[in-house]
């Protein structure tokens, strides 16, 4: 029998966890390969780049945006993602499932970056810091935050000017391994939680909305979570691109291991019907006693 016959012949959650297990060898791989320092130049040199850009009022509001990845909000949205799936008739067991493989994410971040570090030259740290609306403090209006959530970008505050000009400097200095401070974000949380999620409701939009328009949006919308979590932290100088690329490979094992258990526990409803009319068929009929 031939690979292709074989794949067919299984069943879709088997499939599903497959996948997971692929991609959670990947990033196996990945890791070793980030463990012999060949991605740091590359990385350290894209962040560089990104410090040519001029600071915005976008940054603030990405800046904002980024709460939604942090873990109570991850968290509260898991359970919410399963409320949804029980309504969808899905078994209530998928909600402890959701629920527990987000903790595995959290539980893989907090590992890893005991665990791995990456030296970044102290002068390109410098201007990382000032790519992430740095201007705005705790002691911002709930106001303001509330603006900047909504994407009304030019009510953030100006970035001082003492900020703009070291990142300027930061992006032309070139940048050496003498001096280096040790920057903990492999692999990164937002990307890992933001991917599984996203993943699990672009999964659910093509299985259940049929409305071609409505879907196609959805499915965009979708990805975008999946994929601008992370890609909002690099682009605000909170995690390098290593980081990115191994909370992907994480929160997509992890998605599609939730996709599989989903597959599985299906609440049959049609087939349940089908086979409680067979058992009440096969009943002997109830009749009176004549007496």
């Amino acid at each position: 029998m031939s690979l292709t016959v074989c794949l067919k012949t299984l069943p879709p959650a088997h499939k599903w966890f497959g996948l997971a297990l692929v991609l959670l060898a990947l990033f196996l791989l990945y890791t070793a390969i980030f463990l012999t320092g060949a991605l740091l130049s590359p990385a350290l040199s894209l962040e560089q780049w990104l410090l040519h850009r001029p600071p915005t009022g976008i940054d603030c509001v990405f800046h904002q945006w980024n709460r939604f990845g942090e873990v109570p909000v991850s968290l509260f949205f898991t359970f919410i993602l399963g409320i949804g799936c029980l309504w969808l008739g899905y078994r209530r067991r998928v909600l402890p499932y959701l629920l527990l493989l987000m903790l595995l994410c959290i539980g893989s971040e907090i590992v890893g970056k005991q665990i791995f570090s990456q030296p970044v030259p102290i002068s390109l740290e410098l201007g990382m810091s000032n790519l992430g609306c740095q201007q705005m403090s705790e002691q911002s209006p709930l106001s303001l935050e509330m603006r900047l959530v909504l994407g009304m970008w030019w009510e953030a505050p100006r970035a001082p000017a003492w900020s703009i000009q070291q990142t300027r400097v930061s992006a032309t200095t070139p940048f050496t391994l003498s001096e280096t401070a040790s920057h903990h974000g492999y692999p990164s949380g937002h990307a890992t939680r933001c991917m599984f999620l996203g993943l699990i409701l672009n999964w659910l939009v093509w299985k259940y909305v049929r409305k071609r328009l409505l879907r196609r949006l959805l499915l965009v919308i979708t990805l975008a979570i999946a994929f601008g979590g992370g890609l909002l932290l690099v682009y605000t100088g909170s995690h390098l691109v290593t980081d990115l690329l191994a909370g992907y490979l994480i929160g997509a094992s992890a998605a599609c291991w939730a996709i599989g258990l989903l597959a599985q526990n299906v609440e049959r409803t049609a087939a349940q019907a089908s086979e409680w009319k067979s058992r009440v068929s096969q009943q002997r009929p109830w009749r009176p006693r004549l007496r």
